[in-house]
């Protein structure tokens, strides 16, 4: 056992049990582990430990989180109905009825290991959403079950470490931040990072080091003097931390915004907690006062919660010399929602958290509407992947109720997340007292009221419309129960048409090419396969590819995309591509058709997972305006943005988004998100910017 992961003994979960639990259930405890012991005597792991050492090392972790009896009985128990002679009804006899369903629950997952067969995945994706709608528990065992499995990753082969780490960081991490589980997330996010990209975690890890040794000094400056100011209001019993960043969101935050290492740690990070709500704010406005804040920085996530129950405020103020302050503000009460996430509602004292867990239960019931009504389980795992990592926008009902959305979603969204009856017959809306189309989009803040029409009823246009998961489940599975035969129609005609036009004889395409093709798109049937067509799910230019490639010769080499605004087409934020770009299109069934630049890393890295994606011929309307983001290193001196901005204006370019980052006394760097027609208009703001005096350096994102 490695100095990392200490093997833990019956004797240290029960030293931690006895700090909340009672001399009754300690001893329950250890009857369990008695159990698990026996049962599972004779079995290793990997590593050649013991196996028992598993379900104590998930036992404790769920200790640290002083949840009930209940779950730690089941952790301890977990794996001795699928791996040992153990029976269900023997657990049931020795601890009772909801114990033996827990840990039947996550048995029924045990098999929840991901291969490279993408429907198998999405199979066993769906099981566990519906094992989580059962009892919670089953998922906060299986969380910590892979916690402890990412922790002693180091006895397998270096393949099924990756494989296993890149399962878990784009699943089980993304779980825990919906669940609002902070300290699992966290761990998860820097055990994949370390194994998915080894060397550069090392490098990271001892930056952080060297930086936390130089910064020591600077960080209890400001943190005295945020105690001596809040002291002065007669706030001295405040708890004021510093943050320290973890490897794997400085990774990410340099990846994202081409960030140098310094400029990322430039930043310090405190948070403050507070006794009350009235606190928070009243901690605000002192800190305020002491310190600058930056303007559009500040962040209210105690009046509008994030979606797994986050609360807190956030600020970003100008400190001394010239340095960065982040600051966290929450109450004791918004802390522990923080630490514990869903996990709080089984928490030893947990009197007032069902708001927690009424939250993970609403998201958990919008996923399970999802899942009935998606056709297959990858698209299933496709919709609740784009749940998982949502950026929300938040609107209001009539009645003043705040309803959350993912960024960009429509009136026709807003409507099926009120209720799938009222989406299935939106005929507009009023979006703060003005009559809107279902296609519009919502922005924070908008009151919106639907009009709905019992003539109206949902059409494959909306699938164009919507954006949301929920919205577009429904709807196709409306569609399906509604008219397949007809789209099944639609589909064999569209793509007998593309055979005539193509000189292509179908009904001489052999039985194996057939079945390649099938198996390709994951359809049980040419039927099945029509019926995609027919939806907009499948693209016959990829079925007529399928069907006629000849080594890297395909027939249609790409597809002609115009009038873009209409159209169930987006445009990649991670590459933002612009007409005049050699442009792909990746087909989704969630965002529909995704347009990257061809040499985007990440579609680099996606296309081998879908075949369903093709070179594009972008032809765009005159003046149709697309975004794309420049970064511009600038001296850092006053009135730098105003000249940026007066030069934008002279080309009538509109700037839909700033970030700014200072790098040092001299420089700063900042990233404008802009609007433009295509890489013409581009080149020339660039060279523009380029002329003026104050600008070091010009470049596309």
């Amino acid at each position: 056992m490695s100095k990392n992961n200490p093997r833990i003994l019956i004797s240290d979960l029960c030293e931690v049990l006895e700090e909340y639990m009672s001399k009754s259930q300690v001893e329950g405890v250890y009857q369990a582990y008695i159990i698990a012991a026996t049962a599972h005597d004779g079995q290793y792991r990997k590593s050649g430990e013991a196996y028992v050492f598993h379900p104590l090392s998930v036992a404790m972790i769920l200790a640290e989180f002083k949840l009930d009896y209940y779950c730690i009985v089941a952790a301890l128990l977990h794996d001795c109905i699928e791996d040992t002679l153990v029976t269900y009804d023997e657990i049931k006899y020795d601890f009772g009825d909801e114990i033996a369903h827990i840990v039947e629950g996550v048995s029924k997952l045990t098999d929840l290991e991901f291969h490279d067969a993408a429907d198998k995945q999405a199979q066993n994706f769906r099981k566990l959403f519906l094992a989580m709608s059962d009892d919670m528990r089953v998922i906060l065992i299986k969380l910590a079950d892979r916690l402890h499995n990412m922790r002693t990753l180091g006895s397998m082969a270096r393949a099924k470490q990756l494989r296993i780490a890149k399962e878990t960081s784009e699943i089980h991490a993304p779980i825990a931040r919906r669940l609002g589980l902070n300290s699992i997330r966290v761990e998860l996010d820097n055990l994949c990072f370390a194994i998915i990209h080894p060397f550069r975690h090392k490098v990271l890890v001892s930056q952080i080091k060297k930086q936390c040794g130089n910064r020591s000094k600077v960080i209890k400056h400001i943190q005295g003097a945020l105690e001596n100011r809040l002291g002065e209001e007669g706030m001295a019993k405040v708890e004021i931390h510093g943050r320290r960043k973890q490897p794997c969101s400085i990774y990410k935050k340099m990846k994202v915004k081409q960030l140098k290492f310094a400029q990322v740690l430039d930043m310090y990070a405190f948070r403050v907690v507070v006794d009350s709500v009235a606190e928070c704010y009243q901690t605000l406005g002192v800190i305020h006062n002491l310190y600058k804040p930056l303007p559009g920085k500040f962040k209210d996530y105690v009046a509008l919660p994030k979606s797994n129950g986050y609360q807190s405020l956030h600020t970003i103020l100008f400190g001394p010399n010239n340095i960065m302050i982040e600051v966290q503000i929450r109450s004791k009460d918004m802390h522990f929602v923080s630490e514990y996430g869903i996990a709080a509602h089984w928490h030893y004292k947990s009197e007032n958290n069902d708001n927690n867990a009424e939250l993970a239960s609403n998201w958990l019931g919008s996923l399970l509407d999802i899942q009935q009504q998606s056709g297959t389980s990858i698209e299933f795992l496709e919709n609740a992947k784009t749940d998982l990592s949502p950026s929300e926008v938040f609107v209001f009902t009539p009645d003043g109720d705040i309803i959350q959305l993912p960024y960009k979603s429509t009136v026709l969204d807003f409507a099926y997340m009120v209720h799938t009856n009222i989406g299935e017959h939106t005929f507009k809306a009023r979006v703060d007292q003005i009559l809107a189309p279902i296609s519009t989009v919502l922005r924070s803040g908008q009151t919106v009221r639907i009009i709905t029409d019992e003539d109206t009823h949902p059409q494959a246009s909306w699938l164009q419309i919507a954006t949301t998961a929920k919205a577009r489940s429904a709807i196709k599975s409306y569609l399906k129960s509604q008219s397949s035969s007809s789209l099944i129609q639609l589909g064999r005609y569209l793509l007998d048409n593309a055979c005539e036009y193509l000189h292509v004889e179908i009904e001489k395409i052999s039985t194996e090419k057939w079945a390649d093709c099938l198996k390709s798109l994951s359809c049980q049937s040419k039927e099945e396969m029509f019926l995609r067509i027919g939806l907009g799910e499948v693209l016959v230019s990829v079925v007529l590819n399928q069907l006629q490639c000849d080594g890297d010769h395909c027939l249609i080499e790409n597809i002609k995309v115009s009038d873009t605004q209409s159209k169930a087409i987006n445009c990649a934020q991670c590459c933002y591509p612009i007409p005049g770009d050699q442009v792909v299109g990746l087909l989704t069934s969630s965002k529909g058709m995704v347009l990257h630049r061809s040499d985007c890393t990440n579609f680099m890295h996606i296309k081998h997972k879908n075949s369903q994606w093709l070179g594009v011929d972008w032809q765009t309307k005159e003046n149709e305006e697309f975004e794309v983001k420049i970064l511009i290193d600038v001296n850092n001196q006053r009135g730098t943005l105003a000249s940026i901005a007066n030069c934008m204006a002279k080309q009538g370019v509109n700037i839909e988004n700033i970030e700014v980052n200072e790098r040092d006394n001299y420089l700063k760097s900042l990233g404008l998100v802009i609007a433009v027609t295509n890489t013409e208009q581009l080149a020339l703001v660039i060279e523009q910017l380029t002329a003026l005096d104050f600008v070091q350096d010009v470049k596309r994102f």
